[in-house]
């Protein structure tokens, strides 16, 4: 691969391991947070890439664990691309934390069971589902694609995914507090985007992939246009659920929701609908636009970009209107922008994933099948 894009990639782990090691000295003070917005950029970065790597779970388990075989020359990348969205997710997480004390103490109340706490069982989730998926590429890697080892580590893998996403949708959907969180509705829109983003990053990756490589083979077109048809059938549901969120947020009687209100006027609202479904979605259903590269390229940056919007859209929507105490002593709608050091950890999140990623594909040999 090009030594300027691992150069670039480079500059971006720089930029970001800065941001990161001023976050642990120096705490969330260089972050624009308050006690109102108190979840923004750095954790909608830890839902955009664990949502993610929850439909590169499932997409990598289609011949393995499902028996489409078909699918078997994408599923060495997606889970390669599953274990690095999972890791910079948990990242941002961390980051999302603040300093060095917190995150010890964080470590702490994880080894310290609470099973009634959806949190805690996140945390232990979550740590369990990466270990997995990495064993299910380490046997992958090695060519046991077929073993049974290998197909309890993915049948693992498949499980804690699950159940980590289960956790996930739990904490936000039962926050009474925040109803902008749309509740039981959450779990719905978590697995919808989530896959509808894993598609896309399948799509992008693996179109790279074979531009690196300078051909593709019939096998991996068929699944590829396969993959299409299905990433532009998830952007349809998606931009339903999209729908149906709306006309939730409008039609409540809660006053809370006046933040989502709020939050619908905005550019990341915007983008969330513009450039993350409906966009995508038309470049997907023409023919003759799915069945080129560049529409299936054009279409998955567009998706993945407008999906991470979507996960801040959701966060924002639920704190940027004060509630209780907090009420009389601000304005009806608290305003928010990143500072840099928040954009810096979104930085380094996605540049390690790229770097874990191009590795692969200069020394790994992702395109390998059981037949190879």
């Amino acid at each position: 691969m090009s030594k300027a894009w691992f150069g670039l990639l480079g500059i971006g782990l720089l930029i970001g391991l800065f941001t990161a090691l001023t976050v642990v000295v120096r705490g969330l003070g260089v972050y624009n947070l308050n006690d109102v917005t108190f979840w923004a950029l750095p954790m909608a970065g830890y839902l955009f890439f664990a949502l993610t790597a929850a439909g590169l779970t499932l997409l990598s388990s289609l011949p393995s664990i499902f028996g489409l075989k078909e699918y078997y020359p994408f599923a060495k990348r997606a889970a390669l691309l599953a274990f690095a969205t999972l890791l910079v997710g948990i990242m941002c997480k961390g980051l999302d934390l603040g300093p060095m004390s917190t995150l010890l103490n964080t470590v702490w109340i994880g080894l310290s069971p609470n099973p009634a706490s959806p949190i805690w069982w996140m945390a232990v989730l979550y740590g369990f589902y990466l270990a997995f998926v990495l064993i299910k590429f380490y046997f992958i890697n090695k060519g046991e694609w077929h073993t049974t080892r290998s197909w309890t580590g993915g049948l693992l893998a498949l499980g804690l995914m699950i159940m980590a996403y289960t956790a996930l949708s739990i904490v936000f959907g039962t926050a009474d507090a925040r109803p902008a969180f749309f509740g039981h509705f959450t779990a719905l829109y978590f697995a919808v985007t989530a896959l509808t983003s894993g598609m896309a990053a399948i799509v992008l990756a693996s179109f790279v992939h074979s531009a690196i490589r300078g051909s593709m083979s019939q096998q991996e077109e068929t699944a590829f246009d396969k993959v299409a048809k299905i990433f532009a059938v998830m952007l349809a549901i998606a931009l339903f659920v999209f729908i149906l969120r709306a006309i939730i947020g409008y039609t409540s009687l809660q006053v809370e929701f006046q933040g989502f209100r709020y939050i619908a006027g905005t550019g990341i609202y915007q983008m969330e609908l513009w450039l993350g479904l409906i966009i995508p979605l038309i470049l997907m259903v023409v023919p003759a636009i799915r069945k080129t590269a560049a529409g299936k390229v054009v279409a998955s940056v567009l998706a993945l970009v407008g999906m991470f919007a979507g996960r801040l859209v959701m966060l924002l929507s639920a704190q940027v209107m004060p509630i209780g105490a907090m009420a009389e002593t601000r304005p009806e709608i608290v305003t928010y922008t990143p500072s840099f050091f928040e954009w810096g950890t979104i930085i380094l999140a996605l540049s390690l994933c790229l770097m874990i990623y191009s590795l692969g594909v200069k020394y790994l040999n992702l395109e390998a099948t059981p037949e190879h």
